[in-house]
């Protein structure tokens, strides 16, 4: 017996409610899969291109995709609050991550979930079930705060976390393509034993195997069970296996986030499969599959919606929804995908609670709705209540956004946001718009009003933390416009550290060897404003985006072999050429004055929203010199 295996057998010794009986046959298993700072596009199922997700791919195949899914919080301890709770998780003062006691403080939180919240987890146990906590928790017990209650004082009877949780834990080794080992967060074993080092690639592995012992366990009670897997791979700092460490690492932060994600989704077949295979399981599991918030600019990507991590945009609170249960689920809606139920992850509680046949804590009322029979495919009825959303106090100027707004609420088709006060509104028909580019406050006032309305008295009934406060600081002003950048294959620059060349002459020279393939060498901004500058069927292209219009100047030929010399040039017009060892090859006229880019800057790749047509955006050949000139 491994020391690994000697750890899970200690973890599970000290369960003895498991050894009690129960009635398995009447009551469903049920696992919740909650992954860490995942995109709505990053799953093969849907929409990801760039790399195999086929484990949870083949459990959508087997149940149905939720397209119309929200988190209740863009920022993860306050989504996990939510959906442990079936409450919005401000009632509990956990508004963004919670971080060191200073940090909590001036940002108006509590240092810790109050283990008095409606759990459901708690609410499980007593209606018979075995509980496991399996992962990620990050509600409370992390950086300097060691006295916030175990894991198993909120309706568990057993947890194994990673660095943010009291209580058992697998802590993350490193290790790089040339065999070079580290540790992150070392100083997580202050916060209790017993403690074992893996592999940051391989602790979901970990995870899972401490888990099904402890479904077998539950099983051989007779016992059904509820277990959370809660997985952070995809949740920098990214450590792919590191066989693969060097060549993800060539294709920059996107290169190993999908290394990484690919990693994450093998792992996971060896749960799916044990569920699977085992009759006794099979038809009477209920597994749910989704993401805690959006992605982290540059890494995970959100399809055509809008928005990152943190953001009340929908790519910060929209997540995949893989809901899989073969003995469950209708069987007419086995393998569909369901594009218009509308309901988030507070509503999973009263709905998992009804699938248990448990009951609600006393004088408990949740902010979920029952949509259990959505979930089964027996209905489209989505939530009738609207959802609402507060930002994270410290997050009103990220990822390169200024002033973000400060609340939202989705109803029916419609999202409104806007600040506490109700200025600056935003209002979007989603359906139609998910990426939130065609504001119609001006064309529905009255819409707007109600909204508004709504979502600020909703707010007023909401405990305070400190965002308007923080709020109130003021933008730095940015300095003189730098008119000269070197920058290397892998560059990815953000926000304020992005070349602003808004109405200014730009010259790109670039030393490339394509070697045979295409890519993107250079692009920043996304598919409304920005440029790029690419090879496609081995020519060299040159590409503007104006208001969402795609100008190319597009070479006749094939770059030649070995190391070239790319010079192209955007004038502050919109005028366009292209010349290789100095002869000209290309040119175009975008008949625009560049604009603004709200993404940024990528060389070797366009990780964000495409500005160009690309047959593939990684770039695998040599750009050994890039300079960008401005005046």
């Amino acid at each position: 017996m491994n020391y690994f295996s000697i750890f899970v057998a200690f973890i599970l010794a000290t369960i003895p409610q498991i050894g009690l009986a129960g009635d398995s046959a009447a009551k469903p298993n049920i696992i919740l899969v909650f992954i860490d700072d995942m995109g709505w596009a990053d799953f093969s199922c849907f929409g990801n291109t760039d790399a195999e997700t086929p484990a949870i791919d083949r459990m959508a195949k087997e149940g149905i995709a939720f397209e119309q899914f929200y988190v209740n919080s863009p920022i993860c301890s306050p989504s996990r609050v939510a959906v442990s709770t079936g409450q919005y998780p401000q009632r509990w003062k956990i508004t963004s991550y919670l971080s060191n006691r200073r940090h909590n403080e001036q940002r108006g939180m509590a240092q810790w979930l109050d283990p008095k919240a409606p759990m459901l987890a708690r609410s499980l146990r007593q209606a018979g079930y075995a509980t496991g906590h399996f992962g990620k928790w990050h509600m409370g017990g992390q950086r300097d705060v060691a006295e916030a209650p175990r894991i198993t004082d909120y309706g568990f009877d057993a947890s194994l976390t990673n660095f943010e949780g009291i209580g058992a834990k697998l802590l993350p080794l490193t290790k790089t393509g040339d065999g070079k080992v580290g540790r992150i967060w070392g100083n997580a074993v202050n916060l209790g034993e017993p403690v074992i080092w893996m592999q940051r690639s391989e602790i979901t592995r970990g995870f899972i195997d401490a888990s099904i012992p402890f479904m077998e366990k539950a099983l051989a009670a007779n016992k059904p069970f509820y277990v959370n897997i809660w997985p952070d791979d995809v949740h920098s700092p990214f450590w792919p296996p590191a066989e693969e460490y060097n060549v993800a690492k060539s294709k920059g932060k996107r290169g190993l986030y999908l290394a990484v994600l690919e990693a994450m989704d093998r792992q996971f077949d060896k749960l799916f499969k044990h569920i699977r295979e085992n009759p006794q399981l099979r038809d009477n599991t209920l597994i749910l599959i989704c993401s805690d918030n959006g992605c982290e600019l540059g890494a995970g990507r959100a399809g055509p919606l809008k928005g990152y991590k943190t953001h009340l945009f929908e790519g910060g609170i929209r997540s995949p929804l893989v809901v899989w249960g073969p003995g469950l689920l209708a069987k007419d809606a086995v393998g569909t995908r369901n594009r218009a139920s509308m309901f988030s992850a507070i509503d999973l509680v009263p709905s998992v609670l009804r699938l248990a046949d448990a009951k609600a804590p006393a004088n408990t009322t949740y902010d979920g709705e029952d949509v259990l029979d959505t979930l089964l495919g027996k209905s489209k009825i989505g939530r009738k209540a609207e959802i609402y959303f507060r930002r994270p106090p410290d997050r009103k100027n990220y990822y390169g956004f200024d002033q973000l707004p400060d609340l939202a609420v989705r109803e029916g088709p419609w999202k409104l946001l806007c600040d506490y006060d109700g200025s600056r509104p935003q209002l979007y028909h989603v359906p139609d718009d998910p990426g939130e580019e065609k504001n119609l406050a001006t064309v529905k006032p009255e819409l707007v009003k109600e909204l508004t309305a709504k979502v600020l008295a909703w707010n007023k009934t909401m405990p305070e933390d400190n965002g308007l406060e923080l709020g109130k600081v003021t933008v730095k002003t940015k300095p003189p416009a730098r008119k000269e950048y070197v920058l290397k294959q892998g560059t990815d620059l953000s926000g304020n550290n992005a070349p602003r060349y808004a109405g200014r002459n730009l010259i790109i020279t670039a030393t490339v060897d394509s070697k045979g393939t295409d890519g993107v060498i250079l692009a920043q901004g996304g598919d409304k404003e920005g440029y790029a500058l690419y090879i496609r069927d081995g020519k060299p292209v040159l590409g503007v985006r104006r208001d969402w219009k795609l100008t190319e100047a597009v070479a006749e030929h094939e770059l030649p072999a070995g190391s070239v010399e790319v010079i192209a040039t955007i004038s502050k017009k919109g005028i366009m050429s292209i010349s290789v060892n100095g002869k000209p090859v290309a040119s175009a006229d975008a008949k625009c004055v560049l604009a603004k880019a709200g993404d940024g800057l990528q060389v070797g790749d366009d990780q964000i929203k495409p500005v160009g047509k690309y047959t593939t955006t990684i770039f695998a050949g040599t750009i050994s010199k890039l300079k960008l000139k401005f005046d």
